[in-house]
Parts: structure tokens; C-alpha cells; sequence
């Protein structure tokens, strides 16, 4: 049996957001955005099937779509990963096999946008499938009185790694052409192949301290892992109606959670295209909102257990619904407001991030963590597609991207008031769950 609150176990599986986060910061939030807008989609737009779009409609479409393949296909891989006892091994797969792929992104030069996006797609579906089994840990190495400070120390060394290894491709771009003889755009490239190296040495530490013990259920008859995958998450989601809290809770988070990534996903672009600002200063902002997100997340911590988790998410979600109508205002070519909206932001991540998963996990019965993570995981990229799609659409219809910002608050709204139905404390004990 794995041991509860052990601390080299603890440290090892926050690490692994440390070594991720490098990706998600880098690669998905401050530069490659911006260089697929600025160098891989032609100046002129990319056409398909005889439209033009601009290189951040393609990211947004790009993201959505491939978000909406990955909700089809984890449910089954976190169900899987129950009847067969091998969460850990998949774990490493997905990890190595995302972190391998997203180093390849140096091969992607100027014009290169389908192989960008399949890159994206195969580095990002890594990175996806890593997180089922990230999360459906976390259960198992804490108990209920821990579980709020360790999800939050995950994010909080997430955020603290991922501007640690953005700071230092900062130092590539800036200091590259000037010292090493290369352009900007190799810059770039070396920088985002250098965030994938980052996920890959460190995922392997952080595998090398976790110690969780798996036990392959005895089943005498051949199972098919697939339909079996199919059938159980068939069964989950009609078990779920059953428990009104977690349904509430869900929902609740399928807004929220799409209002905070469409924020988190599509400023670079907006950053770049609308306000017009150069790679540094993007990079300056990320750096900002990373480090201030850390003490957001350690904040949060400490929040949920004074004013409880529902006012602790209720308060971050109203960060981030102020964020992003105010971002509407923002004046093009000014950094200094930029900064402001980033302080915000960053507050209202953390804390918004490392809560929810708690409360979700803390509801959950005793031994269908790996399925209901692999389910909530799948809700996370299901929520996070419609608002990258909707900012792409009202881009392309209207020519003014600042349109989309008071469509995705709404988001936050509607998430609020799902939320204030929902029974935080309420639990799904496993005399219940067995019983349905």
C-alpha cells in the first residue's frame, strides 16, 4: 500500500509540475504562440479551403479541435488505467512520449503550419494523458487533512519552474543574436526546444522519488482494456447524476474552467495581433504572471482553510472575470497595463487551479481515482474548448478580436452561479458508490 504524506513521494509528484509546467508556460503561453503567429503562418493569413485566417483564428481553432479529440479518447485511457493496475506505467509513457515531442518543435520553420499543429497535437496529447495520472495520484499520497496544501504546493512549483525555465529562454532570445550570432527566430526555436528538454529531465527525477504501489486486479478471464475503458466511463457518467453535489460541481467547472484557458491560451496571440506588442515584452508578462501565480496558489492554501473553498474559488473566479473584460480597455503598445491585468490573473490561476482539483478529489470514492481523475481531466480539456473556438469565430466574423472578451466572461458568470448550488463538503463514501 502507497504511504500516505510521504514527503520524498509528495516532493516527487510536485516536481512533475515543475517539469511540465516548463512546456506550458514556454511552449503553449509565451513563445510559441507568438512565433506561430509572427513566423510559421505566412503574412499574409493562412488559407484554407479558400478563407484567409490569421495565425491566432488558426491557434484557436487548432487548440479547440484537438482538445475535442483528446475529451473523446481520456476517459477510456484513466479507466484503463484502473482495471489494469498500471497507472504509473502509463503515467511515464505519456510523459516521456510528450516532453520527446515537444523538443521537436525546432524542426518547425517559417510556412510549416501543418507540421507545427501536429506537433502540437501529438506533444499536447502527452501532456494531457500525463495529467490524468498526475491527478489521479494525488489521492492516494494524502490524506483529507493534506490534500488542499499539496495540490496547491503542485501548482505553486509549477508556476515556480515554469518561469525559472521562461526566464531562462528570456535570456536565449535576448541574448542570443547578440552573443551567439543567431537570429531571433532560431532564438525562439532553441527556447521552446529547450522547454521540452526541461519537461523530460525533470519528469525523469520526479518519477525516480515517487513511490506508489499499484496492485493489477485478479481476474481470471481476458479482458478487453478497451471496451471494458468504453464501459465503465458509460457507467460513470450515469452514477454521477445520482450525486447532485458532484453533477453541480462539474458543471460548474466546465464554465469556469473554459473562461480561465481561453484567457490562458489565447493571450499570447492577443498580445501579439491586438495590442501589438513585441516577443520580450509577452515573455515579461508570463514571467510575471508565473511567479505571482505561485504565491497565488500557496495563497489559496491558506485561504481554503480559513474562508472555505467555495469562497475561495468564488474569489478567484471574479479575478479572472475582471481580467478579462478589462483587458477589453487595454490600450495597444503599453506594457505597464499589461502587467496589471497579468497581477491579477496570476492571483486568481492559482488559487483557482489547486482548489478545484482538491475539492473534486476529496469527493471521489476510494478506488476509482484513476477513473474519475481520467473523467475530470477529460471535463478540463472538454471546457477548454469552446472558448478558444468562440474567440476564433467572433474574430473572424467581426475583424475585432477585442469582441470576443465580453462573450468568454460570461462564462465566469454562469460558473458562479452553478457553483453556489454545489455542497463542497458533500462526499460519495464507497458503501454508495458500490451500491449503485
Amino acid at each position: 500500500m502507497t504511504e500516505k504524506n510521504n514527503k520524498k513521494t509528495i516532493f516527487g509528484w510536485s516536481m512533475y509540475d515543475w517539469a511540465k509546467s516548463a512546456y506550458e508556460t514556454t511552449t503553449l503561453g509565451a513563445v510559441m504562440p507568438v512565433y506561430f503567429v509572427s513566423v510559421v503562418v505566412p503574412e499574409e493569413g493562412f488559407l484554407f479551403r479558400g478563407n484567409l485566417y490569421t495565425g491566432a483564428e488558426v491557434w484557436g481553432f487548432a487548440i479547440g479541435s484537438a482538445l475535442f479529440i483528446f475529451f473523446l479518447i481520456m476517459p477510456t485511457i484513466g479507466a484503463v488505467a484502473d482495471l489494469s493496475g498500471s497507472r504509473m506505467k502509463l503515467f511515464k509513457s505519456f510523459a516521456y512520449g510528450g516532453a520527446i515531442f515537444a523538443s521537436t518543435f525546432y524542426f518547425a520553420q517559417s510556412g510549416d503550419v501543418v507540421l507545427t499543429l501536429l506537433i502540437y497535437f501529438l506533444a499536447q496529447f502527452g501532456a494531457t494523458g500525463s495529467n490524468v495520472f498526475y491527478d489521479s495520484v494525488l489521492k492516494d499520497i494524502t490524506t483529507d487533512d493534506t490534500i488542499d496544501q499539496v495540490s496547491a504546493r503542485g501548482y505553486a512549483l509549477g508556476y515556480l519552474g515554469g518561469g525559472l525555465q521562461l526566464l531562462l529562454s528570456l535570456v536565449i532570445i535576448q541574448v542570443g543574436p547578440g552573443v551567439l550570432g543567431i537570429d531571433a527566430t532560431l532564438a525562439s526555436r532553441i527556447a521552446i526546444t529547450f522547454a521540452g528538454l526541461w519537461w523530460l529531465i525533470f519528469s525523469i527525477f520526479s518519477f525516480s522519488r515517487m513511490k506508489i504501489e499499484e496492485v493489477k486486479p485478479s481476474r481470471n478471464e481476458k479482458i478487453n482494456y478497451l471496451s471494458a475503458g468504453w464501459k465503465t466511463n458509460l457507467t460513470t457518467l450515469r452514477k454521477i447524476r445520482q450525486f447532485p453535489f458532484l453533477l453541480y460541481f462539474l458543471l460548474a467547472y466546465i464554465f469556469y474552467w473554459d473562461g480561465a484557458q481561453t484567457v490562458i491560451n489565447m493571450a499570447g496571440p492577443f498580445f501579439s495581433e491586438v495590442l501589438l506588442l513585441d516577443q520580450t515584452s509577452i515573455i515579461v508578462v508570463y514571467l510575471v504572471v508565473q511567479f505571482i501565480a505561485f504565491a497565488g496558489a500557496r495563497l489559496a492554501g491558506y485561504l481554503a482553510g480559513r474562508i472555505g473553498q467555495k469562497n475561495t474559488l468564488s474569489f478567484t473566479i471574479f479575478l479572472f472575470f475582471l481580467a478579462g473584460n478589462a483587458a477589453y480597455f487595454l490600450p495597444e503598445g503599453q506594457l505597464i497595463p499589461v502587467i496589471g491585468i497579468g497581477i491579477v490573473v496570476g492571483i486568481g490561476m492559482g488559487g483557482l487551479q489547486s482548489v478545484s482539483r482538491s475539492v473534486y478529489a476529496t469527493m471521489l470514492p476510494k478506488g476509482a481515482e484513476g477513473e474519475f481523475m481520467g473523467f475530470f481531466s477529460v471535463i478540463s480539456r472538454f471546457s477548454a474548448i469552446w472558448g478558444p473556438i468562440i474567440y476564433s469565430y467572433v474574430s473572424v466574423n467581426t475583424g475585432n478580436p477585442r469582441l470576443s472578451l465580453p462573450g468568454i466572461s460570461l462564462f465566469f458568470v454562469i460558473g458562479y452561479l452553478l457553483l453556489r448550488n454545489v455542497d463542497i463538503n458533500a462526499r460519495i463514501s464507497e458503501e454508495e458508490w458500490a451500491s449503485i
